[in-house]
């Protein structure tokens, strides 16, 4: 019963740590850029903005914001656009 329990257990840390990593890209980005653009510009402002995934990535990677650092990389910010410019 004991293994029984503890299997189960181990399938849903599985199970939930992979829900986890598999998040959507632009979920990484939701918690600075919400509706009302602060404390940065949100996800409609900036689809307005820049008409392009080019110009996304463009953007992210020019931007001088010390938060933005951690989300420079080409992988990030192309997954991200890639997924907001279906």
């Amino acid at each position: 019963m004991k293994k029984m329990v503890t299997m189960v257990l181990a399938l849903c840390l599985v199970i939930a740590f992979a829900s986890v990593v598999m998040a959507a890209e632009w979920d990484k980005c939701a918690a600075c850029h919400k509706a009302g653009d602060k404390p940065a510009p949100s996800k409609e402002t900036m689809m307005k903005k820049l008409k392009t995934a080019d110009a996304f990535i463009k953007a992210g990677k020019t931007n001088k914001n010390p938060m933005m650092n951690a989300f420079k990389s080409d992988a990030m910010l192309s997954a991200t656009a890639k997924e907001l410019y279906k």
